[in-house]
């Protein structure tokens, strides 16, 4: 069963297209996508443990910017450069909505990643990515708060959300019960995996450097996967998507890869190494602007996880879309990247036309063109 065939719900009621028809719509309405990365806010309204933010220094020495005008012509300026989706982060995103309402305005596409506990004013048209730590209690312990039901509230059959389990080494046991709570709530659900930043490291490996969210992790007790929890999670992922009724948005190749102990970037697995091989390294185009609207000089968005150890979701799809692009002339590799962009639009596009599931239908559809 692919990942198609359980995706099924009122956000996939619309005809199907065939990869070729597909394709046609994706490369006239969506690409080229020219992305670029944007931290909306440096206040946040949780303490999560270990959290990507505020573990690290890239986030030091940023005032937000909160003059209205400054910021209206800032993402004219990114529309003008030709930007079309916009990656929309924090601290937590919810608490600056009028800047995600001012880039609405000229960035058409985009992903909001937020804790949920906030909901965002309809009038914002992009894909909303809601994160999960696990059941309520293991919310209030990573997170300080339980944030279940707030966040549930919020995005019941919102068609914009998405729900993101963050994994861990600690709540590998409530995978079940989450993807069972999001498809009785009208939720479709993926999955993230903690990737632990470079003072997270720090922190389990000596104890000092303890602040908010560096509280309950310990050496013999913390959040970072080994390779027993990473097959665990693999084979309870791949137990959903034989699953008819739920709603994930996953595929079983990628299931396979996010999951392989050796990880993405083979290239790169000595502390502090760079790879070359990854989707969202930054370049003159694609850009991370800091909260005072500056540019990053860093790799990437997370510059402080090494790559060796980088599972993060969003990260970790672009660099297999760029992969399956590269291979894309190969035997095979035709159909490969149409089925990851599909996947791509049911997790980053809040927009119905491309977000409509296959039919089944056999097509090529590079030479259907």
């Amino acid at each position: 069963m692919s990942v198609l065939d359980v995706v099924c719900g009122p956000q996939s009621c619309a005809r199907s297209l065939s990869d070729a028809e597909f394709w046609r719509l994706l490369r006239e309405e969506l690409l080229p996508l020219r992305p670029s990365q944007y931290d909306i806010t440096s206040v946040c309204n949780l303490t999560c443990e270990g959290c990507l933010f505020f573990s690290g220094d890239d986030y030091l020495g940023h005032q937000d910017e909160k003059d209205l005008n400054n910021i209206e012509a800032f993402f004219a300026g990114e529309a003008a450069r030709g930007v079309r989706y916009g990656y929309f982060g924090g601290a937590e995103p919810s608490l600056a909505e009028n800047k995600l309402l001012i880039a609405n305005r000229h960035i058409p596409y985009g992903v909001v990643f937020t804790n949920g506990i906030k909901r965002l004013s309809a009038e914002i048209d992009y894909r909303v990515h809601v994160s999960l730590w696990g059941n309520p209690e293991r919310s209030r312990e990573l997170r300080g708060a339980d944030t279940m039901t707030k966040q549930i509230r919020n995005y019941r059959n919102d068609p914009r959300a998405v729900f993101v389990f963050t994994l861990t080494a600690r709540n590998l046991d409530d995978i079940p019960y989450i993807a069972q709570l999001c498809a009785d709530n009208g939720l479709a659900l993926t999955f993230n995996h903690y990737s632990p930043t470079s003072k997270y490291l720090d922190f389990i490996g000596s104890g000092a450097g303890a602040d908010p969210y560096h509280i309950t992790s310990t050496a013999a007790d913390n959040l970072v996967l080994s390779a027993d929890d990473l097959r665990r999670a693999r084979d309870s992922i791949g137990e959903l998507l034989q699953q008819p009724g739920l709603r994930i948005l996953y595929e079983a190749d990628f299931n396979q890869l996010i999951h392989d102990p050796a990880g993405l970037y083979p290239d790169a697995q000595g502390p502090g190494e760079v790879t070359r091989d990854c989707g969202v390294l930054l370049t003159s185009t694609l850009r991370h602007y800091n909260t005072d609207l500056s540019e990053s000089r860093g790799k990437c968005c997370t510059p402080n996880i090494d790559c060796g150890t980088c599972r993060l979701y969003a990260q970790s799809f672009a660099s297999v879309l760029v992969r399956a692009t590269r291979q894309m002339r190969q035997a095979g590799g035709q159909q490969r990247l149409v089925k990851l962009w599909r996947l791509w639009c049911e997790l980053f596009l809040n927009d119905d036309r491309l977000r409509m599931p296959a039919d089944g239908r056999a097509t090529n559809p590079i030479s259907d063109l």
